[in-house]
């Protein structure tokens, strides 16, 4: 139940209302109607039948495909009435639809292939941007991006440790190797980060390189006044040297394993692009199964349909007019022995089983006699049977009242 009032509908309101309503009342041209008609459409399956043709030229299909489609079916299948007619046109539709939905399983394949070919090429061009000579000394005061990619963080590392080596051989000391290098390795410092560390900072200290490049009489008034700073020699560079050689080798060994990872994850999701995961995809699948189960009980429909026309008896064709009256004829003494045979009464068909089973007796008659146990037994019967026979002449009137009570007489006597 809403808390909310309704507004009450005034005269004054009501009006407004009215006069709002006429400034919203759509297209009302026919062009402009045929035009908004498709605005709605998506995947065009459950179109009306009158915007099936525009429906297929606005979602990039030929619709004399798909009439070429039902005249090819039409064709293997065989002609026929309406009905039969009905069911290959929506079974052209069924062809087309589950056409239609492959061609959109693939454009979800081709997308998810496009991304990952995006993603490659975005991580090519962040590669390029870290990726620099050992020579280019201004690299060093310059700040790169960082990057979530674990080969181009490598291969960012990889070139400026290359860059701090070239200027270590060339005994080039400065406070902003040191510092590139903190930040670079922020979190994951090792012993010989560490021990790398140190030493660049000893050179690089602004004390040492003023030492260095102080005179004799300098260094002389520096030992005087207890200011004896001795900066690292050359044991110190050689054993800084090593370590960078080290670390670089060591990077370069973690970055080949990250590149060879990339590789096979492109592979993975490239392999993975064929079923896409999603929501999107298992509805795609449920729509293929519902239209293979419409297209196979479709197929059935239009077999069982050419089927029962097969079994339908054909007359053969006349060859000529005497041909014709002979059937007519043919037709007409069948009918009269269907009708002639149909109007025997119940009881005549009763006269001919009781007759026959006179007749049995009589044929066994004579094997019975044989036997002087079996012979009682017809002599017993043999007044019923008589009996049966004069009510059977009776009834054709081959005997009268008299003859038949002599008969049953005689039978009694018997």
């Amino acid at each position: 139940m809403s808390l909310r009032k309704s507004p009450q509908l005034t005269p004054g309101l009501l009006a407004a209302a009215r006069r709002n309503a006429q400034h919203s009342t759509g297209p009302r041209s026919p062009a402009a109607k045929q035009n908004i008609k498709l605005n709605a459409l998506k995947h065009g399956a459950y179109v009306t039948d009158e915007n099936r043709r525009l429906a297929m030229q606005a979602l990039g299909e030929d619709p004399q495909e798909f009439e070429n489609l039902k005249q090819e079916l039409m064709s293997a299948l065989g002609p026929g009435d309406a009905l039969w007619e009905k069911q290959v046109e929506d079974l052209t539709w069924l062809y087309c639809r589950r056409e239609r939905l492959e061609r959109a399983q693939a454009g979800l394949r081709r997308r998810a292939l496009q991304g990952i070919d995006d993603w490659q090429h975005r991580r090519q061009q962040e590669m390029a941007r870290v990726t620099f000579d050992a020579s280019q000394h201004d690299m060093l005061d310059v700040h790169l991006s960082e990057s979530t990619d674990r080969g181009v963080t490598l291969r960012r590392t990889l070139s400026f440790l290359e860059l701090i080596r070239e200027e270590v051989k060339e005994r080039t000391f400065r406070v902003r190797q040191y510092a590139v290098l903190e930040s670079l390795y922020s979190g994951t410092t090792g012993w010989r980060q560490a021990l790398i560390f140190r030493l660049l900072h000893h050179f690089g200290d602004p004390v040492c390189l003023e030492a260095q490049q102080a005179d004799e009489e300098e260094k002389q008034y520096r030992r005087k006044m207890g200011i004896d700073y001795e900066p690292p020699g050359e044991a110190g560079r050689q054993e800084l040297l090593r370590l960078l050689e080290e670390e670089i080798a060591s990077v370069r060994e973690e970055f080949a394993y990250a590149e060879k990872a990339n590789e096979e994850r492109a592979e993975i999701e490239r392999d993975a692009c064929l079923a896409p995961a999603g929501e999107t995809w298992s509805m795609m699948l449920r729509q293929e199964a519902a239209l293979d189960r419409s297209i196979d009980r479709k197929v059935r429909i239009l077999l069982r349909l050419r089927k029962d026309a097969a079994d339908l008896p054909v007359a053969p064709a006349s060859q000529d007019q005497d041909d014709g009256v002979r059937m007519e004829n043919t037709e007409e003494m069948v009918a009269s022995d269907i009708s002639a045979q149909t109007s025997q009464s119940a009881e005549e068909v009763r006269d001919l089983k009781m007759n026959e089973q006179c007749g049995n007796v009589t044929e066994n008659k004579g094997l019975s006699l044989g036997n002087r146990e079996t012979s009682g037994n017809v002599i017993e019967n043999k007044h019923s049977y008589a009996q049966n026979a004069g009510m059977l002449l009776k009834r054709k009137g081959v005997i009268g009242n008299a003859e038949f009570h002599e008969t049953s007489s005689i039978s009694n006597w018997a």
